[in-house]
């Protein structure tokens, strides 16, 4: 499918935030995932799933399944870079754009104590104004593809090319697993790492002159607090945390040092001031992940 074919003109935050939060939960569902529910029939399912999240556009689709992240928390506010770096588009000095957030658990353990590979997608709308109708830009980042048992969302960093880790869950849900990653990798979808260079080529006159970090790395601002919620849809709440703003901080990385970790370097943040679960949230809202191609790192 061509992308073009979606008819998709972009949208204005205030028209998805509304929709997004139109429909609260009032009680938190669970999804449990099988070999089973990746499979209709003869149809590839996942496959299918994967292929329209590189193609369709919207950011508001009708009602659909989550196969792999079903269950998540939506959060809004403001992504606001501060330091110089040598990166264009929206990683640039200055830059400030409204925020959608989804964040959700990779397959379906919620709960402290259990595996849970946590992540946070971001939509991005490259405007102040609520109401401007701007195409909007999408970023996704994630701890360890097969979850630890860190106590907190606010523990962990949350990259763009996140470690696959192991534990005997993964042993549980093998042909899952397996069958995620054949079909991210038919679908020209690295299973592991997301690609930055829709932030970066963002207002770029030229795209080969637009320059792309590597890594980029999430994690929370530990001066808002914490919240003790066991299940991390609980814990994300706005109200949870000081002043009602829950705060990352955004980090970019090129090279690795001698230790083998990256030379992560903070340029901004990423500020969240409202939240909801929501039937929206985990079957309306929707992510474009981009295709692999060739980018210009440093």
């Amino acid at each position: 499918m061509n992308p073009a074919s979606n008819g998709y003109r972009g949208s204005t935050f205030r028209e998805v935030r509304d929709q997004v939060f139109s429909d609260p939960y009032t009680t938190l569902p669970f999804h449990t995932i099988t070999l089973g529910t990746l499979y209709g029939g003869m149809n590839n399912l996942l496959l299918l799933a994967c292929r329209r999240a590189l193609t369709e556009e919207h950011d508001i689709v009708d009602h659909f399944q989550r196969l792999v992240h079903p269950v998540g928390i939506s959060l809004t506010g403001k992504w606001h870079m501060t330091e110089d770096s040598p990166y264009s588009g929206l990683f640039k000095k200055g830059t400030e754009a409204l925020l959608l957030a989804r964040c959700s658990v990779l397959l379906y353990k919620t709960l402290r104590g259990q595996f849970r590979g946590f992540a946070f997608a971001g939509k991005i709308f490259p405007t102040l104004d609520p109401d401007e109708r701007v195409k909007t830009v999408d970023f996704f980042t994630i701890d360890v593809l097969a979850g630890t048992k860190a106590n907190h969302f606010t523990d962990v960093e949350l990259s763009n090319d996140p470690p696959l880790g192991f534990n005997s869950d993964v042993l549980k849900l093998f042909w899952v697993v397996t069958a995620t990653f054949v079909a991210f990798i038919r679908a020209n979808w690295n299973p592991v790492m997301r690609p930055l260079y829709p932030l970066s080529e963002w207002g770029v006159e030229s795209t080969a002159e637009a320059t792309t970090p590597r890594w980029m790395m999430l994690k929370a601002w530990g001066g808002c607090g914490q919240s003790e919620a066991p299940d991390f849809r609980d814990e994300l709440r706005v109200e949870n945390y000081v002043d009602g703003k829950l705060m990352f901080d955004v980090f970019t990385a090129d090279k690795k040092l001698a230790t083998g970790a990256r030379d992560y370097k903070r340029i901004g943040g990423v500020t969240l001031d409202a939240s909801v679960t929501s039937d929206s949230c985990d079957h309306r809202l929707k992510f474009r992940h981009p295709p692999l191609k060739g980018i210009k790192i440093l």
